[in-house]
C-alpha cells in the first residue's frame, strides 16, 4: 500500500503518542500507592498534553519533513537521526520520572537539567542507578528501538512522485495547522498549561495526566515567578509578616532563656531522608531511630513539623535560610539566588559567630558549596576537605559514622561562639552499608530503614562525644531531616501529609522538655533559632518563630504548580488563582470558615514571597551590623 507524505508523518508521530501512553500507564503503575484509583479521564485527558509535548519537541523534525517530504538517502538519514535524537531525549526524561517521582512528588521541570549538571554525582552514580533501575532502562531501550523500527516501517511504500501543486500545498497547510493546534493544546484562548491537567481527575491525579517532556518544555526559559497581588500590601504584611521585629513575650523569655549563655553556639544537624513516619515517638510502632526518639523527650519536640520541599536541594535553603521552594525551580538554581538574602549565617556571622557547613558529599553536589558561601557561611567542608578517603561509601561521599565523628572533632577546635551545620548522606538511595554495619542493622522491611538505624546510631555516638566537650552546655542543637523518602505506607493516619512530615527537635541544656503540638515548617527554624539564642534585632524571614503567635501555625509547600497550606485539621490547595480542593485531616469535616482563613494566609505568603524575590528584598536593613 502506497502512502503519501502526510500519512507517513502522522504514522510516525502516532507511534510517539503510543509510546507516551505506555509511559503514562507505567508511571501510574510505578506510583500506584500514590494514585490508587485514577478515573479514565486521567488517561484520556493525558492525550491532549502528549499531543502538545510531541508537537513542540518534534517541531524541528516536522518542519524539515514539510520542506523535504521525499528525501534522498542522505536527507533521509538526517531526518531519521533528528527523529531519533528527539525521541531519545524525550523518552529519557519521561523514563527518569518513572522512578524519580516517588522522591520528588512532582513531574520534573527545567531545573532538573541544572541539578543533573551540578557536581559530578550524575556521572559517578549512573552505574548504581542503572543497576537498581535496570527495568526502567529496559523500558527506555525497548521504546526507543520500537520507535526506530516503526519509523523505518512507516516509510516503506512512500509515494515518491509529487502531486499537483494544490495537493502539495494542501497537505502542508493541514500539517502546519495541526502542528499549531496541537502545540497550544486546542482552540482555547490561552495555550495549554500544566495546571489545566487538574480538569481531568482533580489535583490529586494531575501528575498522571501530565508528561515530563511537557512540564520541562513549559518551564524552560520562562520567568520563574510573576508578581502576585491578592490584597493591599498592608494586609499581606499583617497576615504574613516577613520583617520580624517584635520583642519576645517576657513569660516565654523566662521559660526558654533561663540559664541560657549570653551567646550560645548553634549546631544544625540535617539528616538525609529521615521521615517522622519511622519514629516510634511520633508515629508509634517500633520505629527506626531510637536515639533520636530519646532526644525528643529532652528538648522542644515539634510533633507536627513539615518540610517545605521534597528534595535536598530544597531542604537545605529552607532549613538554613528560611527559603521555601514555592516556585517551579529550586532556589539554588534560580536567578534569585544571586541576590542578598537572610540566613542563620548572615545574621549570626554579623554578631561575631564563626560559621561552617559540613557535608561529606562531593564538592559541588547540588550547588551546596556555592549556596552556603552566598548564605554567609565562612567555610565549606566537603569530600575534598575530608582527610581519610577510606571512609568513602563508593556512591555519595563519606559514611555518616566517621563523618559525624569528624564533625565533632572539628568543633572541638572551633572558637566560640560558632554556628555549624552538618548534613548526613548514608540514608540516601542506594541505601548501602558496609558488611558489618549491614549485618548489625538487618531485619528491616525496606532498605532505607537499615540506613536510618545506622545513621541514628552514628548520631548516638556523635552526642556521646560532644557531651564530653566544654562547649556542649553552651550549645543549641537543631535536628531535622531535609525531606522524607521511601515511606512504608500503612493506613491513612487520618490523611496526615506524611510525605512532608519530618522530625524537628530543639535541644539544649537550658531548654525544658516540651512537646510542641502545633504545625511548624522548615522555614520556621531560622526565626525560632534566633529567638532561642536571644537575638533581638529585626530580621527578614518568610517563616515565623514557634515562640510567637504572629500567624496561625501552618505549613506550605508547592508541587506541580499547586500550593498546599495545612494546619492540624485541613489542607487547602490553591493553583495561584483559585482554591481547587479542601482536604479534611484527622477524620474531621471541612470547616469553610477556617478554610477561607487558610486561603487568605496562603495568598499573603505567596504575595510576600514573589514580592521579595522579584524586588531583591530578602533582607531587613535593620539586620546589618
Amino acid at each position: 500500500m502506497f502512502r503519501g507524505p502526510l500519512t507517513v508523518l502522522l504514522l510516525r508521530l502516532g507511534l510517539v503518542a503510543a509510546a507516551y501512553t505506555v509511559l503514562r500507564v507505567l508511571f501510574w503503575l510505578y506510583n500506584q500507592e500514590l494514585f490508587p484509583t485514577p478515573p479514565g479521564a486521567v488517561f484520556l485527558g493525558g492525550l491532549r498534553f502528549d499531543a502538545s509535548a510531541i508537537a513542540w519537541s518534534y517541531m524541528p523534525w516536522t518542519l524539515l519533513v514539510l520542506v523535504v517530504p521525499r528525501p534522498t538517502r542522505t536527507m533521509d538519514s538526517i531526518q531519521f537521526g533528528m527523529f531519533l535524537l528527539v525521541s531519545a531525549l524525550s523518552l529519557f526524561f519521561a523514563c527518569v520520572d518513572l522512578g524519580y517521582y516517588a522522591f520528588s512528588l512532582k513531574r520534573s521541570t527545567a531545573d532538573f537539567l541544572q541539578i543533573l549538571a551540578a557536581g559530578n554525582d550524575t556521572i559517578s552514580l549512573a552505574p548504581i542507578f542503572i543497576r537498581d533501575y535496570w527495568h526502567i532502562l529496559l523500558v527506555y531501550i525497548v521504546l526507543l528501538l520500537a520507535l526506530a523500527q516503526g519509523y523505518r516501517w512507516s516509510g516503506k511504500w512512500t509515494v515518491r512522485n509529487a502531486g499537483a501543486w494544490y495537493h502539495e500545498a494542501g497537505w502542508r497547510l493541514l500539517a502546519v495547522g495541526g502542528l499549531v493546534l496541537t502545540s497550544r493544546g486546542g482552540t482555547q484562548l490561552i495555550p495549554l498549561q500544566p495546571l489545566d491537567a487538574a480538569r481531568y481527575g482533580g489535583s490529586t491525579y494531575l501528575p498522571v495526566v501530565l508528561n515530563t517532556p511537557f512540564t520541562m518544555l513549559m518551564s524552560l526559559g520562562k520567568p520563574t515567578l510573576a508578581a502576585r497581588t491578592y490584597m493591599p500590601q498592608s494586609e499581606a504584611d499583617a497576615l504574613w509578616p516577613v520583617v520580624q521585629e517584635l520583642p519576645l513575650d517576657p513569660a516565654l523569655d523566662s521559660i526558654y532563656h533561663q540559664g541560657r549563655p549570653s551567646r550560645p553556639n548553634v549546631v544544625i544537624i540535617i539528616l538525609e531522608s529521615f521521615s517522622a513516619l519511622y519514629s516510634a515517638e511520633l508515629a508509634g510502632g517500633s520505629g527506626h531511630m531510637p536515639f533520636l526518639d530519646s532526644l525528643m523527650r529532652t528538648g522542644i519536640n515539634c510533633t507536627e513539623a513539615y518540610a517545605n520541599g521534597r528534595r535536598s536541594i530544597d531542604g537545605i535553603p529552607a532549613v538554613l535560610a528560611g527559603m521555601p521552594q514555592w516556585m517551579d525551580e529550586a532556589f539554588i538554581t534560580s536567578p534569585y539566588a544571586g541576590q542578598p538574602f537572610t540566613s542563620l549565617a548572615s545574621v549570626l556571622g554579623a554578631k561575631g559567630y564563626r560559621t561552617s557547613f559540613y557535608h561529606g558529599g562531593r564538592n559541588g553536589t547540588m550547588g551546596f558549596d556555592g549556596f552556603v558561601r552566598s548564605a554567609g557561611f565562612s567555610s565549606y567542608h566537603g569530600l575534598d576537605e575530608y582527610p581519610a578517603r577510606d571512609d568513602f561509601d563508593g556512591h555519595w561521599g563519606i559514611r555518616d559514622r566517621p563523618y559525624l565523628r569528624h564533625h565533632a572533632q572539628q568543633l572541638a577546635a572551633e572558637t566560640e561562639p560558632f554556628l555549624s551545620a552538618v548534613f548526613t548522606l548514608s540514608s540516601h538511595h542506594p541505601y548501602e552499608l558496609p558488611p558489618e554495619e549491614a549485618a548489625r542493622f538487618e531485619g528491616t522491611n525496606m532498605p532505607i530503614q537499615a540506613t536510618l538505624r545506622y545513621t541514628d546510631d552514628a548520631l548516638r555516638g556523635y552526642f556521646g562525644t560532644v557531651r564530653t566537650m566544654p562547649w556542649y552546655r553552651n550549645t543549641l542543637f537543631v535536628i531535622t531531616a531535609d525531606h522524607t523518602a521511601d515511606l512504608e505506607r500503612k493506613g491513612s493516619m487520618g490523611n496526615k501529609p506524611i510525605d512532608y512530615w519530618v522530625p524537628l527537635i530543639y535541644h539544649a541544656a537550658w531548654l525544658p522538655a516540651v512537646e510542641h503540638r502545633s504545625v511548624t515548617q522548615h522555614i520556621d527554624i531560622l526565626p525560632t533559632v534566633l529567638d532561642l539564642v536571644g537575638h533581638r534585632d529585626a530580621f527578614f524571614a518568610f517563616g515565623h518563630s514557634i515562640l510567637r503567635k504572629r500567624v496561625p501555625p501552618v505549613a506550605i509547600w508547592s508541587n506541580n504548580g499547586i500550593f498546599t497550606i495545612t494546619d492540624l485539621t485541613q489542607q487547602v490547595q490553591f493553583d495561584g488563582d483559585r482554591v481547587i480542593g479542601v482536604l479534611p485531616l484527622r477524620n474531621q469535616a471541612v470547616d469553610p470558615t477556617s478554610a477561607g482563613d487558610l486561603e487568605l494566609h496562603l495568598q499573603a505568603a505567596i504575595q510576600q514571597y514573589n514580592k521579595g524575590m522579584l524586588g531583591s528584598s530578602l533582607t531587613s536593613a535593620a539586620q546589618t551590623p
